[in-house]
């Protein structure tokens, strides 16, 4: 009698957790990632953002922004990735650069079930079958945590964390870390909600009040501040995208890509405030530094650096 007691106990633990844990929502705003980028220089450290709703092709997504900081943890610029919508468990992104919605999340996956995913950044097709499926305790509610298979021998084991995403990063997903590529989460936050994936201090930047204001059917705007741009991806592989944080230049301006070492590798002329890297132009893989610079001054008006690894 007392077995059969003590077993109904753990069968209604174990049913309950489960059913609490199922179909956490996805967060729809005021969310951070913190993130570890690995790059042949060393990891570089960025900060990822859902802060507010867009209205794209007529359906409403939240804006998912590249958030820059400074030594403080203060916000200083942002770039625009794309937009991000949840429903009933499957998470969607459709980025900025093409039309197409990709599949980022789905935790209605079980045990033994493949699915086809496509990076975000390279564009690759990617099969991850999964290995098991846990419920777990994490950023204080218990979550259905979903563990894959290793993408190749020796390789890390990716697992996606309901309403949080993925232990590669929201974006980084099924891209499976290299000596020079790849992506880890360090920690994450919504509201009252934190979870670091690191075993120390995880600090992140307190995101700002429009966070909390929804502006769908309104284009999407970034602050107008001091000029800054941006290579995306980052790294690189075989396209690549220079974006700006204005929408209007403010004077005529000249693209140049040096080598790490300050050679000059390349010029374009008439600068766009969003344009690719021009057909033709063939980067190996290392680090190069861009400049924005006047035309009519030569000054440098904004820079950035950026990696290219191999295709």
């Amino acid at each position: 009698m007392q077995k059969t007691f003590f077993s109904s106990i753990v069968f209604l633990f174990v049913w309950t957790g489960a059913t609490l844990a199922q179909n956490l929502p996805f967060p729809e705003s005021n969310a951070i990632w913190k993130e570890a980028n690995t790059t042949i220089a060393g990891p570089i450290f960025s900060h990822t953002a859902l802060c507010g709703d867009t209205l794209l092709n007529g359906i409403n997504f939240s804006q998912v922004l590249s958030v820059q900081v400074d030594s403080a943890l203060n916000i200083t610029g942002s770039f625009y990735f794309g937009g991000l919508r949840s429903n009933n468990g499957v998470v969607r992104f459709k980025p900025n650069d093409f039309s197409a919605e990709l599949l980022l999340y789905d935790f209605n996956l079980q045990p033994n079930d493949v699915i086809d995913l496509t990076e975000v950044f390279l564009g690759n097709t990617v099969s991850r079958k999964v290995d098991s499926v846990k419920m777990e305790m994490l950023a204080g509610k218990m979550r259905k945590v979903i563990y894959f298979e290793p993408g190749y021998l020796n390789a890390p084991v990716e697992y996606w964390m309901e309403g949080i995403g993925s232990n590669f990063g929201l974006l980084g997903r099924a891209s499976d870390p290299g000596p020079d590529h790849g992506s880890d989460l360090l920690c994450f936050e919504h509201g009252t909600e934190y979870h670091n994936q690191t075993l120390i201090e995880c600090f992140l930047p307190q995101l700002p009040a429009e966070c909390g204001i929804l502006n769908a059917g309104k284009e999407v705007v970034v602050k107008k501040g001091p000029l800054k741009l941006t290579a995306q991806p980052n790294p690189a592989g075989p396209t690549l995208r220079f974006s700006t944080n204005q929408k209007q230049l403010p004077e005529a301006c000249n693209l140049k890509i040096y080598t790490a070492n300050g050679k000059l590798l390349k010029t374009v002329a008439a600068t766009q405030p969003e344009m690719d890297l021009p057909a033709g132009t063939n980067l190996t893989p290392g680090f190069y530094i861009a400049t924005l610079e006047s035309q009519r001054t030569e000054r440098v008006l904004a820079h950035c650096s950026f990696v290219v690894v191999e295709p």
